[in-house]
């Protein structure tokens, strides 16, 4: 899922980072019952909260006018401490327990409604979020909302959660569905989750069983065409990943038509806004992202103080995936470059353990784009056997855990059983790109000689370069050079006179590339901070207005960088 920067300042504040790859802390319990109120924006709640040890007092965050009161504990208020970012809608309380207490009860009650926002000003990629609503059309609730209390060191949760809805409405949220029956939804989750989600409206439900995972859809309108379509390409997808990574972690996946545009992913079920949802090339490209996050990041969680990983990997196992599999890798990884090159290169460049999340064309070319080059060099440094057993390692260590770059280093050193140190710290650590240029290109009796060259700017990077040479009679050598150094003398055997020459032919490498490589595209000028518009000045009085209110526009929507 995409994390705001209050969601994620109010993480550090309050949640308890794990170190990466080893046991979380036992999670906190929540036996919560929970009643929508739609038409006055509110909710009322009483949640059994134990604690994973017993302690004397502890700090917790919910949102702002709930009121919170309890029969066992004692509560009072707490200022945040000095220098702590403490989003507006949130309050801290404390509650002090008596000797070896750590279940007590939370009775609370009050408005959540925050306006739909623009997130990110840039025109290349906007959204609307909000931290939390209950309305009319519908409830989308998270931890950023503090419908629920968060404890200060808290590492992650399980729950048991009963819903009271208005007619017609039915509930979502990762957890199994155990039930619904006269109003009221009850569903569990006792795998551990770094969230509890609530979503609400008034749904249509649709379901299929998968072997062992239940394929469901949530429309707003009923079509059991359209839901149809959704649960087979989820047995379809689950299937696939399965077999590629390991069992599929939960019991349910859902489709969940939001009120408002959105594509967001979380555990067991993905919400999708109603635009997005019914294009048609969806079930080819969103749709298997926000499947595959069940595995990288829901649950195998992420570790953020080093690094997101998770967005890289996704998008390598299910956009770029789809699009090898039509034969377009290709295409999608100079399409990768390019993006890298317009938004990132010169301009807002970082190593990828500094990326966090996706919060404009720059950071998505960084944090996406790079780290699923990488991942394609790691595949083609492991050959497709090891990188899948490697995959497979990192999610059977990492399974309900916090994990990072250096936990996907040592799986993939475990079944390699080679030290992959230079690789990750280069490519992970590194900012910046390989840049080559070919130079001294000669022809001798069956052989070609050349010098490659790396003309970026620092030391030279550890890779192989793929060299293609296209000779007489449609014949074609490949060849992969090992680089170690700023400067590479090579020489080629062929079986005819040679034609040309190409360079990393297929994109596989993470570079800069070539000028003349580079097809015409908006997204230089998208990714520009700086454009010159010179208006024609000789055009209708429409024709020059409707450039200038352009001009201003891009002006104004800037890329977020």
């Amino acid at each position: 899922m995409k994390l705001t920067a209050a969601l994620f300042a109010l993480l550090f504040l309050l949640a308890g980072f794990s170190t990466a790859g080893e046991e979380l802390s036992p999670p906190t319990s929540h036996d919560l019952g929970v009643e929508i109120f739609p038409q006055s924006r509110s909710l009322k709640a009483v949640d059994k909260i134990t604690l994973p040890r017993a302690v004397e007092e502890a700090v917790f965050s919910l949102h702002r006018g709930l009121s919170p009161k309890s029969p066992d504990a004692q509560l009072s208020a707490v200022n945040p401490e000095g220098g702590k970012f403490l989003p507006e809608w949130l309050e801290l309380w404390k509650v002090s327990l008596k000797n070896g207490q750590k279940t007590f009860t939370l009775e609370y009650g009050g408005e959540i409604y925050h306006e739909l926002e623009a997130v990110g000003k840039e025109y290349a990629r906007g959204f609307m979020a909000t931290p939390g609503i209950i309305s009319p059309e519908g409830a989308v609730l998270s931890s950023e909302s503090a419908w629920f209390a968060r404890f200060e060191g808290e590492g992650l949760t399980i729950f048991d959660l009963r819903v009271k809805l208005p007619d017609g409405w039915d509930a979502v949220s990762q957890g199994e569905r155990v039930g619904a029956s006269g109003g009221e939804v009850h569903l569990s989750s006792k795998k551990p989750q770094d969230d509890i989600w609530l979503v609400c409206a008034p749904f249509h439900r649709y379901e299929e069983k998968v072997s062992e995972v239940t394929a469901e859809a949530y429309l707003r309108t009923p079509d059991k065409a359209l839901a149809q379509k959704f649960l087979t390409a989820t047995a379809q997808y689950v299937k696939m990943y399965s077999s590629l990574i390991g069992p599929y972690p939960f019991t349910k996946f859902a489709l969940v038509e939001n009120f408002w545009e959105t594509g967001y992913g979380m555990p067991a079920f993905t919400l999708l806004g109603p635009k997005v949802m019914r294009f048609p090339f969806l079930l080819r490209t969103s749709y298997p992202h926000e499947i595959l996050h069940n595995w990288w990041g829901n649950s195998v969680y992420v570790d953020y103080s080093k690094g997101n990983w998770s967005e890289g990997l996704t998008a390598y196992l299910a956009d770029h995936l789809m699009r090898e599999e039509a034969g377009q890798g290709h295409e999608y990884r100079e399409s990768t470059l390019q993006k890298y090159a317009d938004y990132v290169a010169q301009k807002a460049d970082g190593p990828l353990r500094g990326f966090v999340s996706r919060h404009g064309s720059a950071s998505e070319a960084l944090g996406y784009g790079k780290s699923l080059m990488v991942f394609n060099m790691l595949r083609l440094e492991m050959g497709d056997v090891l990188f899948k057993k490697g995959l497979a390692e990192f999610y059977v260590a990492n399974l309900w855990k916090s994990a990072s770059w250096d936990d996907l280093k040592s799986a993939f050193e475990r079944v390699s059983e080679r030290e992959l140190g230079w690789f990750f710290d280069q490519w992970v650590k590194r900012t910046g790109a390989v840049a080559l240029k070919v130079e001294n290109v000669r022809e001798g009796e069956g052989e070609l000689f050349a010098t490659l060259l790396q003309i970026q700017e620092g030391e030279p990077y550890r890779v192989k370069v793929p060299v293609l040479v296209t000779c007489e009679g449609g014949r074609t050598v490949w060849e992969s050079l090992e680089m170690t150094g700023k400067s590479l003398d090579f020489t080629l055997k062929l079986p005819a006179k040679p034609l040309r020459l190409d360079i990393d032919p297929e994109f596989d490498l993470f570079r800069l590339q070539d000028r003349n490589e580079i097809p015409p595209a908006l997204s230089g000028v998208f990714g520009s901070k700086e454009i010159l518009v010179v208006l024609p000045s000789k055009a209708s009085k429409e024709l020059f207005e409707g450039y200038g209110r352009l001009a201003k526009n891009w002006q104004s929507s800037g890329e977020a960088l």
